[in-house]
């Protein structure tokens, strides 16, 4: 049983079940009316993988790779910790992290768009694991959880955390949302992030960032990026994402101590090599050495990244570990904080 609080109200929530609070806007990578339709299928009998498969495999391969590649949880086991405890996945999407978490512990998934929670859990009544799986349809800074968690799993949120709303600085929500994960957690547990890192090499040689869609913006320092923003479209930009140095202040800043960091190549959505940051990066640096990186792309539609542009990549990242800082630029973090 799950105890919170949201606008001013105290509710529960048992394994298995569903709360609703609607929100007006969110991320999405599919219209709500496609959603519908899938888990209109879903619900109507077909295998929710082949529904999925079946929309998506030819014309959005990147999108199809998203929700169904089993690399999602490569960092199971080496960065998120085993346990059987309680966990909160904040910002489900389609359940990717979710489910299979299901699996093996009981898991509150957080997920503020409607649709997306309705596939979550058609998909998890397929898959037999919906009386694990606690559904909380609800913006997480809304919620005040009584209730202590293992684990939390931000996988792809905290740079979306000040996005879709117009009432305070982004950057100070993110804080916020740090700082509420820490409280949140029960003695001995953990926070899991998954993040791009601001300064990847291969956003400081002009790929496109995976969230704006632009090169040469979101690697720039935070006030810089506002108004080279700015300029470009007009807008406020929303949405950041933060360096090692910066990702490890602004967890201190919550009340983290312990911070361990792991380098995902190619990222950290679909991560091929998972290595861990320590050891004044030596498992790093050897891993560049061998030539064994995997294909870069472009993290915004998903497209590999030309040739010549990967050797520029190899040949950098083998300077970088030379001159002992390549842990600085590695394309993607998970982050373990305690």
């Amino acid at each position: 049983m799950v105890e919170f609080t949201l606008r001013g109200l105290r509710h529960t929530l048992p394994a298995g079940g569903h709360f609703a609070q609607s929100r007006k806007a969110g991320y999405e990578d599919a219209p709500a009316a496609e959603l519908r339709a899938l888990v209109a299928a879903i619900e109507g009998g077909r295998p929710w993988r082949e529904v999925i498969r079946d929309a998506y495999a030819r014309p959005r391969p990147w999108l199809y790779a998203v929700v169904t590649d089993p690399r999602r949880t490569a960092f199971f086991g080496s960065v998120l910790p085993v346990s059987k405890g309680l966990a909160l996945d904040v910002g489900s999407g389609w359940g990717q992290i979710a489910r299979p978490l299901a699996a093996s512990r009981p898991v509150v998934a957080l997920e503020p768009m409607p649709e997306r929670m309705a596939f979550i859990r058609a998909a998890a009544r397929q898959d037999g694991i919906d009386d694990r799986l606690a559904c909380l349809e609800a913006d997480y800074l809304d919620v005040d959880f009584a209730t202590r968690f293992a684990v939390i799993c931000a996988i792809g949120v905290l740079e979306w955390v000040g996005a879709f709303q117009d009432t305070a600085d982004p950057r100070d929500r993110q804080q916020a949302f740090l700082k509420k994960t820490r409280a949140e957690l029960a003695p001995g547990g953990c926070l899991v992030l998954g993040i791009e890192n601001r300064l990847g090499l291969k956003y400081l040689l002009g790929c496109p960032d995976d969230h704006l869609g632009v090169p040469d913006i979101a690697c720039h320092e935070a006030g810089r990026a506002i108004e080279l923003w700015r300029r470009a479209t007009g807008g406020t930009l929303q949405c950041f994402t933060y360096s090692r140095d910066e990702l490890t202040q602004l967890l201190r800043t919550a009340g983290y101590r312990q911070i361990e960091f792991f380098a995902a190549f190619p990222d950290y959505k679909l991560p091929v090599h998972i290595i861990p940051l320590r050891d004044g990066d030596a498992a790093l640096d050897q891993f560049l050495a061998s030539g064994g990186l995997p294909l870069e792309y472009n993290g915004y539609n998903g497209e590999i990244l030309d040739p010549a542009f990967q050797t520029k990549l190899a040949d950098r990242y083998r300077e970088l570990a030379a001159a002992g800082t390549s842990g600085n630029h590695v394309p993607s973090f998970f982050v373990r904080a305690s």
